[in-house]
């Protein structure tokens, strides 16, 4: 018989820096072949309106990691190589709560939640780390494995290969016990670098290649996951931070990085598990939230959430089935410390724009994301009294989040 400890599920999160929202053949992108991700939706789950925390980098890991808004402990803006600021000990990550439960846990990538050794991967749950501590346009570029540099010159044109080839060995090396590997790719995030086998064969251009190389290691992780027989009770999801930068698609949303518009924060999202899910194509159609994956990982592998921290996530697992999930109180979305938008249900208000809520002209803008998801249409003033409570709700959230913070 078998242990409890093999039949609780591996975890895999494969996470993109700056890939759009129509950046995946299954999200309909004329130009960019991803079989591999799209054979995710095609035996799993496909979510059309799952959003990330914010529309930059630093605070839309933190919303991932730890299901908190960012907000609430100050990492709302994007770190840089000098910084002090990080994630503090008090938070616990995905990778914490699993190692706790006996998994073993793997970071790969770009971490963006601290440059100190406090702040490092491995003193936040996770066993083993390779990658970058930041974003790849930042200097010095140095590449770590857990706490040492191990090389100060990053052919940046090989980190996609080598990621992957890190995440295969930790799980060969860990096949025998429940495992969580996060993979957080570079790419597509400026500056462009692809291997050169890739270059020049997307109709995307080198923004396309990129993409095209991460999904053909997307495939040598299915054949590893296969040959080692973990592919049926493997979760393997796959997503990205933020909305894109100067290339990639939203697929006709309103926005791009930076931006609190769904261009900025709508991402793709397919995930699927064999043992645990229905063996066909399921659409998901109704609102998540990145900060809602700690909660349901938690879930399936039976641990209890910490009452320490006050999660802003829900258990969507439901969802991965395409069954109802209940619908939050709302969403809220800042771009860093400004509570720029708030969505319930079908409504969506904007209130203002930029880092200081600062930018008003023509706001309010309440947008029925039902009939106009493309945020094109501002029905503010058929609707003042939605527009009225919503405001409402904006400012006592950020109320809320200044008394968290001891402001």
């Amino acid at each position: 018989m078998e242990s409890e400890t093999k039949l609780k599920p591996n975890f895999i999160i494969i996470f993109m820096d700056d890939m759009g929202y129509g950046d995946m053949g299954c999200y309909d992108s004329p130009a960019i072949k991803t079989p591999n991700m799209d054979a995710v939706a095609e035996r799993g789950v496909k979510f059309t309106q799952m959003y990330s925390v914010a529309p930059i980098c630093t605070p839309s890991r933190f919303g991932l990691l730890t299901g908190r808004y960012p907000q609430r402990v100050g990492l709302s803006r994007v770190l840089f190589p000098d910084d002090k600021d990080g994630i503090s000990d008090r938070e616990e990550t995905i990778a914490d709560y699993l190692k706790q439960a006996g998994y073993s846990t793997c970071g790969i990538g770009k971490w963006h939640l601290g440059c100190l050794p406090e702040h490092y991967p491995t003193r936040h749950g996770f066993d083993y780390y390779f990658g970058l501590l930041y974003s790849n346009d930042m200097n010095p570029l140095y590449l770590y494995r857990n706490e040492e540099i191990i090389e100060k010159q990053v052919d940046q044109a090989l980190l996609t290969r080598r990621y992957m080839d890190e995440a295969l060995a930790f799980i060969e090396k860990h096949r025998n016990e429940p495992f969580f590997v996060y993979i957080a790719h570079t790419m597509p995030h400026i500056p462009l670098h692809v291997e050169e086998s890739f270059r020049g064969k997307s109709a995307g251009g080198t923004y396309g290649d990129t993409i095209e190389c991460i999904d053909h290691h997307v495939g040598r992780l299915f054949h590893k996951l296969e040959e080692l027989d973990l592919f049926e009770n493997t979760l393997l999801i796959i997503s990205s931070d933020n909305g894109p930068w100067f290339e990639g698609s939203t697929a006709g949303l309103r926005g791009r990085k930076f931006d609190v518009y769904e261009g900025g924060i709508r991402m793709p999202f397919v995930g699927q598990c064999p043992a645990l899910l229905p063996q066909k194509e399921i659409v998901f159609n109704k609102p998540a939230s990145l900060m809602d994956i700690l909660p349901t990982f938690l879930d399936l592998a039976g641990v209890k959430l910490s009452e320490d921290n006050k999660i802003d996530g829900l258990n969507i697992w439901p969802a991965f089935k395409g069954e109802s999930i209940p619908e939050r109180e709302a969403f809220y979305y800042f771009f860093k410390d400004s509570l720029n938008a708030i969505r319930v249900g079908k409504w969506k208000l904007h209130v203002a724009r930029g880092d200081r809520g600062q930018d008003t002209k023509e706001m309010p803008q309440l947008f029925d994301m039902e009939k106009d998801p493309e945020e094109n249409y501002n029905v503010a003033n058929l609707h003042l009294e939605t527009v009225e409570k919503l405001k409402k709700m904006i400012e006592e959230f950020q109320d809320s989040i200044l008394i968290d913070r001891g402001l």
